[in-house]
């Protein structure tokens, strides 16, 4: 993947894109990685964005810990998705050596020793604006234990050998679930004084596991009649995963198979077969969680999220990019109207029993801001 430009342009209806920033590194504006470690822990989107638009998470994400302390150092900022899964990032400046090949191994490092630190003591668990907690710690210590984790390096500026590095040595040789993702946090100082910097967060490569079967082979005997003992040493990864990859058949399976309230199934099959009537905007994606989840999106937007647990949830900042600025703004009211407390929330969601309630009020909902655009 290509570095983000050095130049960004601004325009008006009135007038032609001009240029109206520059790209600089953070020792420049005299940041240091504390900045960028801070950043991202206050804003864990920065580095989750990138991430969601590659695919490799589905899941809301919350800022867990900062300098986590680990057997062999110290874990910059881990966060937390709702679905349990965790994230580990490692801060690293351009000007910073390390950031040339040994922030790989660091990484690598803290992984291997995650395990053991949640063995000793979990942290505490971040909470939800209900108070409640963001994820079970069941779910928490599987996939840290199977090696479900999300690991970020993020940079003003990441080296092109660490994306060369990760691609040729890591890619190939996975026997556990983690995904790698190297994102540029790239800093924009304005040419007119006036004007606020610009973070834009942009992934440069993404390493994602490729599991294989690991046996050790034992021959006894001289050929022709030598016995040959196959033993299996990695866990089989069908159905023992908690992150396997949900699609729209065992999606639907679980909820039927599951106490997911009925008025939330059928919202979710009558949002389905919407969905297969105009296949060239309205797409579906399922999540990775334990119990899975479905998100209806309209040009790459999600509208909706409903879950395998029964929970609805909502991005709003993703509505102007599915339906436009207007019927974003009436879709989000409208949705306030139905559900005014969940929908104060930073990220919005419904429990299982006020789903049931607001159900088929959301689909027709959702039907006629579609049929005001011009669709449904």
């Amino acid at each position: 993947m290509k570095p983000v430009s050095d130049l960004l342009f601004t325009f008006s209806p009135e007038t032609q894109p001009r240029v109206s920033y520059q790209r600089c590194l953070a020792k420049e504006l005299d940041l240091e990685e504390s900045w960028l470690r801070d950043a991202i822990f206050f804003n864990p989107e920065l580095v989750i964005e990138p991430c969601r638009a590659a695919g490799l998470t589905e899941d809301e994400w919350y800022a867990w810990q900062r300098e986590f302390q680990v057997e062999t150092g110290q874990i910059d900022v881990m966060l937390l998705s709702s679905q349990g899964r965790v994230a580990i990032v490692e801060t690293k400046l351009a000007t910073n050596p390390e950031i040339r090949r040994r922030v790989l191994a660091q990484v690598l490092d803290y992984l291997v020793h995650l395990a053991d630190s949640f063995d000793e003591k979990l942290p505490e668990i971040p909470k939800d604006a209900d108070g409640q907690p963001v994820a079970d710690v069941e779910d928490i210590l599987e996939s840290v234990t199977q090696g479900d984790v999300l690991v970020i390096i993020a940079s003003d500026e990441i080296n092109p050998r660490v994306a060369k590095l990760s691609q040729s040595l890591l890619s190939r040789h996975f026997t556990q679930q983690w995904d790698l993702a190297l994102i540029d946090i790239a800093l924009y100082r304005p040419l007119d004084a006036k004007d606020e910097y610009l973070v834009v967060p942009h992934l440069r490569n993404v390493v994602q596991s490729e599991l294989r079967q690991v046996v050790r082979v034992v021959v006894e005997g001289e050929s022709p009649r030598a016995r040959v003992e196959v033993e299996r040493i990695t866990r089989d990864v069908g159905s023992t995963s908690r992150r396997q990859k949900w699609d729209e058949e065992r999606f639907f399976r679980y909820l039927e198979e599951s106490n997911v309230p009925q008025a939330v199934r059928e919202l979710a099959a009558r949002l389905r077969d919407l969905a297969h009537r105009y296949p060239e905007t309205l797409t579906l994606s399922w999540g990775t969680g334990k119990s899975g989840s479905m998100v209806v999106k309209r040009n790459g937007g999600g509208l909706i999220e409903i879950y395998g647990s029964g929970e609805i949830r909502f991005r709003p900042e993703k509505f102007p990019r599915a339906l436009g600025e207007k019927a974003a703004a009436r879709y989000f009211q409208k949705l306030k109207e139905l559900a005014p407390e969940a929908m104060g929330m930073s990220y919005p969601r419904l429990s299982p029993v006020q789903s049931e309630e607001v159900a088929p009020m959301l689909f027709e909902l959702i039907r006629n801001i579609l049929s005001d655009i011009g669709q449904g």
